[in-house]
């Protein structure tokens, strides 16, 4: 299928930090390089440095520089971005944006497309919003569309005050909110395999499986991340957004038509679905700990830098959500993510009900029954692990893998980034966040965190680094006679 191309001029606030430099320019050069963007785009940079357009472009290339095996390409891409020294908080300098603006639309002419790519601190979002539209930048002429990182508020309040300010600006439809995960093939190949084999979603349910197990493992610490991290904790950083968004994938019904306000309407009303968990649903179903470290030289989490030393924010959290719907009954949703853990993976893992065991007095471990995974980093691909005769004259089983191998793929495999903005200015909304979907992911982690707050610990349970996490998390699934399946 021929994909379409895209322009128009996007205008990139925070241009000179990492995120722009490791992710936005190397997924805009693959989209130049695949010719799916067109010779009529432009990017401003903006940024409170006293940068000029030479200065911007050599930033750019360097950005780059790995991924290019033609020079005179790199050039002609790099010819298309401008830079404007910016106080985003300041109203009179975004006239002078504007004018830049005007004078790239008609040199490039990018045509009536416009993307805003706040790559800042979500604190200034509002204001940049804001003068947007008092500048008179965004207006009724052409398409406007503005692209958000995370984090999205730091609870339900502050995300509803955030999204009413931008409410101001931009409709809707036409604001993106970002999750990266969500732009990852693997990930998307969940909707993928459930809507094109029959046969899998008709065992999507209560009476074919016995739980399910979303892990995102991370090995590294924290590291420089503690100022950011000690007031986060693993449950913003990864809970309310990647994990919530992974599982109302794999736990929404399949809407008959495969449009973005379909898929997100069911995304909606299985989150929708999801518990607001008391303080006594919280201790008996939610787990947290920090990293502890014994050897010289490596930290604990206390003992990094920009961590209170008397913090009970966790590094860890694993939990068990039961969804009280027809299709879920009784299936245990088990989720789990860790920072300096033994490896760094991310698997979904989809574990059916064993037929006939009990007559057999077989009493099997979840990794040996079985069961579809998702493995989506950082091997990528999809096993289906089904049981054969095991050899010999009984009629035993034995467990075999029918490994799907991402990488043998011929297609071209999509950078999440690249994916998410072409996705953008495309006007495809299908794999971003709404504001409904993040409501109710705040309301489900508020719940929770409301909990730890009347359990007041004065401190965690530990977990040493290297490990699977604390013992908490395999009691937890213990008391359903369920065990983790690690990597």
């Amino acid at each position: 299928m021929t994909r379409q191309k895209v322009g128009g001029l996007i205008v990139l606030f925070g241009a000179t930090g990492d995120l722009a430099s490791r992710k936005l320019y190397p997924a805009l050069y693959r989209l130049y390089k695949r010719q799916l963007l067109t010779q009529h785009f432009a990017v401003i940079g903006t940024a409170r440095r006293q940068w000029d357009d030479d200065h911007y472009r050599q930033v750019v290339s360097q950005a780059i520089s790995d991924l290019v095996d033609d020079q005179d390409l790199c050039d002609r891409f790099v010819s298309h971005f401008h830079y404007v020294p910016h106080d985003a908080t300041d109203l009179d300098h975004y006239q002078v944006l504007k004018n830049k603006m005007d004078g790239l639309r008609q040199d490039y002419e990018t045509g009536p497309s416009t993307l805003y790519y706040l790559s800042t601190a979500p604190a200034i979002f509002p204001s940049i919003t804001q003068y947007l539209k008092e500048a008179n930048i965004v207006n009724n002429q052409g398409e406007h569309r503005v692209i958000l990182e995370k984090p999205f508020g730091s609870d339900a309040q502050t995300a509803k005050s955030l999204n009413d300010a931008l409410s101001q600006t931009f409709n809707e439809e036409d604001i993106y909110r970002i999750d990266h995960y969500l732009g990852k093939e693997l990930v998307q190949n969940i909707l993928a395999v459930r809507y094109f084999n029959p046969f899998i979603e008709a065992i999507w349910n209560h009476h074919y499986i016995d739980n399910i197990q979303i892990t995102l493992a991370e090995d590294m610490p924290i590291g420089s991340r503690g100022g950011y991290y000690d007031h986060s904790g693993a449950i913003r950083d990864m809970v309310q957004n990647h994990i919530l968004q992974v599982m109302s994938l794999v736990g929404m019904t399949l809407p008959e038509h495969r449009s973005p306000h379909s898929i997100h309407e069911a995304k909606i009303d299985f989150l929708k679905s999801i518990p607001s968990y008391t303080p006594e649903q919280v201790s008996d179903n939610i787990v947290r700990g920090q990293y502890h470290s014994k050897k010289a030289g490596i930290p604990s989490y206390l003992e990094e830098d920009e961590v209170a030393m008397n913090s009970t924010t966790e590094s860890y959290v694993a939990g068990r959500i039961m969804i009280p719907n027809e299709r879920w009954q009784g299936v245990p949703f088990y989720f789990r993510t860790g920072k300096a853990l033994a490896n760094k993976y991310t698997t979904v893992q989809i574990v059916l009900k064993p037929r006939h065991y009990k007559e057999e007095n077989l009493l099997l471990r979840d990794r040996d029954k079985p069961r579809l995974s998702f493995n989506i980093q950082p091997e990528e691909g999809v096993q289906l692990y089904l049981n054969e005769k095991r050899a010999g004259q009984d009629l035993l089983p034995q467990l075999n893998a029918l490994v799907g191998d991402w990488s043998r793929e011929s297609n071209y495999a999509e950078d999440p980034y690249e994916k998410l903005i072409y996705n953008t200015l495309l006007g495809d909304p299908t794999y971003f966040t709404t504001w409904d979907e993040l409501a109710e992911q705040w309301r489900i982690v508020d719940a929770i965190i409301a909990g730890w707050e009347k359990m007041a610990l004065k401190e965690l349970p530990q977990y040493p680094i290297m490990s699977q996490g604390p013992k908490e998390a395999d009691d937890l699934l213990a008391k359903d006679k369920h065990q983790w399946i690690d990597y």
